[in-house]
């Protein structure tokens, strides 16, 4: 009995617990031969084009896969699986391959691919011309300046990512239309960093999205808000107020939400969460957002338990997302020369570039939060000054932010995380507190001890 060959197999998961789970099943099939394993899209895009394979299984999880890379792997003669998070969405609907969910069983796969291969032998499949496939339309930049997509990573605890991100939105959103859209799907917090609306956010702008693909501009109009008054062209998207909302955001959005940004704003910053291993849906999209980037900053606290868990990090990045290290841009966040390693050491020991040293302002940076300030107007802080000279390095020029006396009170009274709050009877209503601290006078010290009385 004539027995078909076994079909040559190009793997592209991107995901080390889906190469443990579905390579040894794969590698002990009969009709299945896993001749290229893939860390990236244009490895695989390689594979194909070779004539060296007949079929290939990628997961979106798959550093640099876009619908633009799946247009060219959807050809005659190959047999296409993708696995994604949410196979019954509407855009995989059109997919000419095979889309499963992406814990599906290895004999599910294996059925999807042997299910139209028939009798006959597979014909090598000849190498096509050099003629690039065209891009559609959605994925088509416009003319204009080139925007510049950042991602501020980090990794576990709190080395500072928000902080960062936020005072480089307020700093170059002085210049050029930014956005920082809060991608942190662990805790979101900008909201509360600077009184704005939680109730707008990025799951509110997906549904309306899902519902309709063709009013981005509107529903990016209704969730977007001002991010501060130091910043006239900055705007941000905060992140879930609630946990459980994050599982309506898919990978998928969130590609087609950075592309939406970077065609309206010359800067679009992602605040992008810890998590970045397993299926799961705050780490699918937080790799989405990565890869995505044009620039990765890897914020660091520069104290021993920081710089431990920063090398867990870019251990990470090389293995699941093929992020070489030198590609990355390290900030040392709350550095004290005193008791941290220096600048030098750190790139020695990490292998990574230092771009920014952040000094330690543990005063200004809780005046900051308390006033629901951007900490890169206080033209006082060492911090803010760090930061601001980071902003000024990724705009290649100057930036004018407004001085201190400036700044504005939030519109509305007290914000909406103060209310459930009570002001205790001892202390003097909020506009009476000096807004930076005042020298002591005689005045204002008691008889006894020599203390301050407040």
């Amino acid at each position: 009995m004539y027995q078909p060959p076994s079909l040559r197999l190009a793997l592209g998961l991107g995901d080390q617990e889906l190469e443990q789970r579905l390579r040894p099943a794969f590698d002990a099939a009969d009709d299945l031969l896993v001749v290229a394993q893939c860390l990236a899209a244009e490895q695989v895009i390689q594979a194909v084009d070779s004539g060296g394979v007949d079929a290939v299984v990628v997961a979106w999880t798959l550093h640099r896969l876009t619908d633009a890379v799946l247009d060219q792997l959807e050809r005659p003669r190959i047999r296409l699986v993708v696995l994604v998070a949410e196979p019954a969405a509407e855009r995989w609907r059109t997919r000419r391959g095979t889309v499963l969910p992406l814990d599906a069983d290895p004999a599910t796969i294996r059925q999807a691919l042997l299910a139209a291969r028939g009798s006959e032998h597979i014909a090598r499949r000849p190498r096509p011309s050099a003629q690039p496939v065209p891009l559609k339309p959605v994925d088509m930049p416009e003319p204009g300046p080139a925007p510049s997509t950042i991602a501020v990573i980090g990794g576990a605890g709190s080395p500072g990512r928000t902080t960062v991100a936020l005072n480089l939105v307020i700093a170059l959103g002085a210049a050029a239309p930014t956005v920082l859209v809060e991608l942190d799907l662990d805790a979101p917090s900008v909201a509360a960093y600077l009184d704005r609306d939680p109730s707008r956010n990025i799951c509110t702008l997906a549904h309306a999205v899902r519902e309709d693909p063709h009013a981005w501009s509107a529903a990016l109009i209704d969730e977007l808000q001002p991010l501060s008054p130091h910043s006239p062209s900055g705007m941000v998207l905060c992140g879930p107020p609630k946990r459980e909302m994050r599982t309506s955001l898919a990978p998928a959005f969130v590609e087609r939400l950075i592309r939406e940004l970077a065609r309206r704003y010359r800067y679009v910053v992602l605040d992008i969460g810890a998590e970045l291993l397993g299926v799961e849906t705050a780490a699918a999209n937080h790799r989405a957002a990565i890869v995505c980037a044009q620039q990765l900053l890897l914020v660091s606290r520069s104290d021993l338990v920081g710089l431990w868990h920063t090398r867990t990090a870019l251990g990470q990045l090389e293995s699941q997302l093929g992020i070489e290290r030198a590609a990355l841009q390290l900030v040392l966040n709350r550095h004290d020369p005193r008791h941290h390693h220096s600048r030098a050491e750190v790139e020695w020991h990490l292998g990574a570039p230092v771009v920014a040293v952040v000094t330690a302002d543990a005063a200004a940076t809780e005046r900051a939060i308390a006033a629901q300030r951007p900490l890169v107007v206080d033209r006082a802080s060492r911090a803010g000054r760090s930061l601001l000279a980071l902003a000024e390095q990724l705009h290649d020029g100057k930036l004018r932010l407004p001085a201190n006396g400036s700044a504005e009170a939030p519109a509305g009274g007290r914000p909406w995380w103060r209310q459930p709050f009570r002001q205790p009877a001892a202390v003097a209503p909020k506009h009476h507190l000096p807004t930076e601290p005042q020298p002591i006078r005689a005045t204002g010290r008691s008889t006894s001890g020599g203390r301050v009385v407040w």
